[in-house]
């Protein structure tokens, strides 16, 4: 099966369009690869209104609206105008040679004037022209990206031209930035990641000889970032994402059953991956995250005559805790434990 059959079985619109449209870039990586890909991004001529005959519903990128999104059938199309009107010269703007081939679907002819397909095979992350991380600094970002996500190198030269660029990234908006060290550290690859990015001094992480791999997005941030929060609202973060990490970060140090708990699993489940990277072998004492408390706050205040205040919510506390310890089972041991007059 050729790419252009392997190209219209998985976006079969793309059977429909006109003359002088190109699928580039990542699709024809990741087939190359071996690898399914997620979108396409097809280069042509008038792009926009390529786009509306197909779907009416566009969806405009881009600071400057200079590329369309359709989602037809469930999968994802990018259409982009032709630079210049020439595939040529679009193609000689691009950032990696990997990225830099174009197929042709009215002909099936696969374009690739800077021998990407080798590049590919072998893995390799080489830069088209040093000039063109100029016209956008986060392609430096791009490149690490690229070789931590499909375990490529990056040639010497390339490496060269990326570092002597590194600080321009600055250039770039907080979110688009931000956008790449996501892909970067959610890549099951963090030893890589962290092994290229200690060229790059941008972020002032904290690095280190770290020992494992499997670590998420939020275990590697707790792991480089001395200050979430400043960091959070210098590049602009979730607040989710923020408290993950901070709450990681206290569980570094401190992880009995209870701070787990307080936790929540979903975080919780992340900290064996970071102390493995930590070189840690840390024996956790997992405690049961459905624990619900076995009495209300209306109850406990009723059994102890306590009205609402802090010693009603230090007795629910100290009960949910008790709980969590194993201590307390049953409702009888709950309501024993509340009517106490030294709760635990």
């Amino acid at each position: 099966m050729t790419l252009r059959d392997e190209l219209l079985r998985r976006f079969p619109a793309l059977a429909k369009l006109p003359p002088r449209s190109y699928v580039v870039g990542g699709a024809l990586r990741d087939l190359l690869l071996g690898r399914e890909p997620l979108d396409v991004d097809v280069a042509c001529d008038d792009a926009e209104s390529v786009a509306r005959s197909i779907r009416r519903n566009v969806i405009a990128l881009g600071r400057e609206l200079t590329a369309y999104r359709i989602i037809h059938r469930d999968r994802v199309y990018d259409f982009a105008d032709t630079l210049g009107g020439d595939i040529a010269l679009d193609l000689a703007r691009r950032d990696f040679t990997v990225n830099a081939m174009a197929l042709e679907l009215a002909t099936g002819e696969l374009l690739d004037p800077f021998n990407g397909q080798h590049d590919t095979r072998e893995r390799i992350v080489r830069m088209v022209d040093p000039k063109n991380f100029d016209d956008d600094p986060l392609r430096v970002l791009k490149g690490v990206r690229m070789a931590v996500k499909y375990d490529f190198t990056i040639e010497p030269a390339t490496l060269e031209a990326m570092l002597a660029r590194a600080a321009k990234v600055r250039s770039v908006s907080a979110e688009r930035i931000t956008f790449e060290l996501s892909t970067i550290f959610s890549s099951n690859a963090f030893t890589r990641a962290v092994a290229l990015l200690q060229d790059f001094p941008l972020f002032g992480f904290a690095l280190g000889d770290f020992k494992a791999d499997d670590v998420s997005l939020a275990g590697a941030y707790a792991l480089l970032v001395k200050d979430p929060r400043a960091f959070a609202a210098q590049w602009r973060w979730s607040e989710s994402l923020t408290r993950e990490v901070i709450a990681l970060q206290r569980l570094i140090d401190k992880h009995d059953r209870i701070a787990l708990f307080d936790a929540g699993e979903t975080i919780a489940r992340q900290l064996p991956a970071v102390l493995r990277a930590l070189g840690r072998d840390d024996t956790l004492d997992w405690p049961d995250f459905t624990i619900k408390p076995l009495l209300t706050g209306d109850e406990i205040s009723s059994l102890a005559g306590i009205p609402p205040g802090a010693e009603l919510g230090r007795r629910k506390r100290a009960l949910v805790e008790a709980q969590i310890r194993g201590e307390v089972t049953k409702r009888e041991e709950a309501e024993a434990f509340v009517t106490s007059s030294a709760p635990h």
